[in-house]
């Protein structure tokens, strides 16, 4: 009797604890329900969030191979669902890209630092800024990389215009004198590099004060326009024009060192007397002009060419005064 007494106890006690952690079960079951659900919720914030940002988002594991992508770089690569999951980027890529990308996502992987740089595609000829950012885990060993590409086309195209703003003369158009450094310093190089001369012709216009004073300063701009155009009609898109000061311009005729000096000038004067002789102001418009010469034997900075080219202007517009 004592002993199924003892036995009716110990199954009501092994129900209790049985009941006991069923209740635990249901508990656990019920906070892991609402944390798979709190984090499908946030999962699904977090595809929202990052698909509705413009820039192309991805992730790549140490086998260059996707784990993840937004909706925009999926449209731009073409891509349908999640068919993109484990494939290789080489797979998607041309062996360019994919040896830039490795390169760059090796040094995160290497040193656990961001690295950012802009890359122009192959794909569509546009240019982006990739920003390369370390995904750890818990142990701090790096895993992934993830890839911001954000689109800077439009932004590159300002700053070509604003550069190529900063090298023209706003009134003629030609190089001004900034510009003129930046094409001529290369030039002067190649020029030492290959041994061989650069002719630079020096002009300085004559009277340019009395026009101004006479005629008033908007015709002393129209003067020094239509220099400009005569200019640009002797010689070619591939030469070298600029304004570097008030009337002063100089022209650097690539290709052209073997041609006469002479020639070089009389070409320009007769366009002179041609433009003079249609009156199309009640001045006309005369030049003072000076050859300079780069030798690559005895080299020279441009200053210096510049200095050599102004000497030789004077002299000419010294003579012609003396001959007045």
């Amino acid at each position: 009797m004592k002993d199924e007494q003892k036995t009716k106890q110990q199954l009501i006690k092994e129900l209790v604890e049985y009941r006991q952690k069923n209740i635990e079960l249901e508990k656990i079951k019920a906070e892991s329900k609402l944390l798979v659900e709190a984090l499908r919720d946030s999962e699904e914030k977090y595809r929202s969030l990052v698909d509705s940002i413009d820039d192309s988002i991805y992730l790549i594991d140490r086998q260059y191979r996707y784990l993840f992508m937004n909706e925009k770089h999926m449209i731009r690569m073409g891509f349908l669902g999640h068919t993109y999951l484990g494939q290789e980027f080489r797979k998607f890529h041309t062996p360019e890209e994919t040896n830039w990308l490795i390169e760059k996502a090796d040094i995160v992987f290497r040193t656990g630092k961001s690295v950012h740089h802009v890359h122009k595609s192959k794909r569509d000829e546009r240019f982006f800024l990739f920003s390369m950012n370390p995904v750890r885990k818990a142990d701090g060993t790096i895993e992934a990389v993830t890839i911001v590409s954000k689109d800077i086309t439009e932004y590159k195209r300002m700053e070509e215009e604003l550069r190529i703003l900063s090298l023209i003369d706003e009134l003629t158009g030609l190089y001004n004198r900034r510009g003129f450094f930046t094409l001529v310093e290369q030039l002067l190089k190649q020029a030492k590099r290959r041994e061989k001369g650069i002719l630079m012709l020096y002009a300085d216009i004559d009277n340019m004060k009395n026009i101004n004073d006479v005629f008033g300063h908007k015709e002393g701009d129209a003067a020094l326009t239509e220099i400009a155009n005569i200019l640009k009609t002797n010689y070619r898109e591939s030469d070298i024009i600029a304004r570097i000061g008030g009337d002063e311009f100089v022209v650097i005729p690539i290709g052209t060192i073997g041609d006469n000096i002479e020639n070089i000038i009389e070409r320009l004067e007769k366009s002179l007397e041609v433009y003079n002789s249609e009156k199309k102001h009640e001045y006309s418009i005369s030049l003072s002009m000076g050859i300079a010469f780069y030798d690559p034997e005895h080299p020279c900075s441009i200053e210096e060419l510049l200095i050599q080219g102004d000497n030789l202007m004077y002299k000419h517009k010294k003579a012609k005064k003396a001959l007045n």
